[in-house]
């Protein structure tokens, strides 16, 4: 230890009358040129460093996704999703360090930066008025991606439009709707989103009973029709037992009931098709007529 602060010191006595005796221009000049260059060095290990971060951040979240047990669909929206907000924020990083690397550079060989700084900010300004429905797009596309409301190919409305995301940009969601236009939505734009086919749906229908049928016997009968679905909820695209609602209305001649159902959002029709072909081989309509024999499913006729 007393060695190298010994050497350090013997270092020192050398060079400090040799840069007392050099040209107050050559001090200048050199002076600058070490700031240019730790400058320069320091950018370029930043520069070097965002795409490391990238990558890492990037492991991390594909990592906790796989955790989770993510289905592989939603690996696979999350895994864009992150990489889309790690590359916007790899651009915002680079463009920090450019500025901050030029505005020290030209600090550096002795130029007023204040009026640039003001200038830059002034611009900044006039760039945000003119240009703040662009802004207002990229800050709305960020938090979508971020927040992950939607992705390519989910069916979600916006206002009037429902449709299929085709593509997003940091600027404006596409959809096309059911009849083949396609919509540009700048993201800045879009307030309330419904999302059609995240996470599940219920398959819905709706049945009726005579009134004469007692209430406990017709429940009993239509969880007698759809055990078929609830003892393999998977083989009809189902998550789980179909549950019974009910009853929720009557009019004086039959009393309504509601049959749902938890389903794979993209498989709704396929889902509420084997609700109805559950209820057709139950409940086979009477002859001539549009009304449901009950008679077929309970122990004796209704009285």
């Amino acid at each position: 230890m007393q060695h190298n602060q010994r050497s350090v010191q013997e270092a020192s006595d050398v060079l400090i009358p040799f840069w007392a005796a050099l040209p107050s221009v050559v001090r200048l000049f050199l002076a600058a040129g070490i700031r240019i260059t730790l400058t320069v060095v320091v950018a370029r290990a930043l520069l070097k460093l965002v795409p490391r971060l990238e990558r890492f951040i990037t492991r991390r979240a594909n990592a906790r996704s796989v955790a989770d047990n993510l289905a592989t669909a939603s690996m696979d929206d999350d895994h864009q999703r992150v990489e889309t907000l790690v590359r916007v924020s790899g651009s915002v990083a680079r463009a920090l360090v450019y500025a901050v690397a030029t505005i020290t550079v030209l600090a550096s060989v002795g130029l007023d930066v204040t009026p640039v700084l003001a200038g830059a900010g002034i611009a900044g300004v006039a760039v945000g008025f003119g240009a703040q429905t662009v802004v207002k797009d990229f800050f709305g596309g960020f938090f979508i991606l971020m927040e992950n409301q939607y992705a390519v190919g989910d069916i979600i409305s916006v206002g009037a439009i429902t449709g299929t995301v085709e593509e997003m940009t940091m600027r404006v969601t596409v959809l096309r709707d059911a009849s083949g236009p396609l919509h540009f939505i700048p993201n800045g734009g879009i307030g309330t989103v419904t999302n059609r086919t995240h996470s599940w749906q219920r398959a819905v229908v709706e049945v009726s009973s005579p009134w004469s049928v007692p209430v406990d016997r017709a429940r009993a009968a239509l969880a007698s029709a759809m055990r078929p679905l609830t003892d393999a909820p998977a083989k009809y695209h189902l998550r789980g037992a179909v549950e019974i609602e009910g009853p929720l209305d009557f009019n004086g001649e039959k009393v309504t009931w509601r049959l749902s159902a938890r389903c794979d959002p993209r498989q709704i029709l396929s889902a509420r098709a084997a609700l109805l072909s559950a209820l057709q081989v139950s409940f086979p309509k009477v002859r001539d007529s549009d009304h449901l024999d009950w008679s077929t499913v309970l122990d004796a006729e209704p009285t």
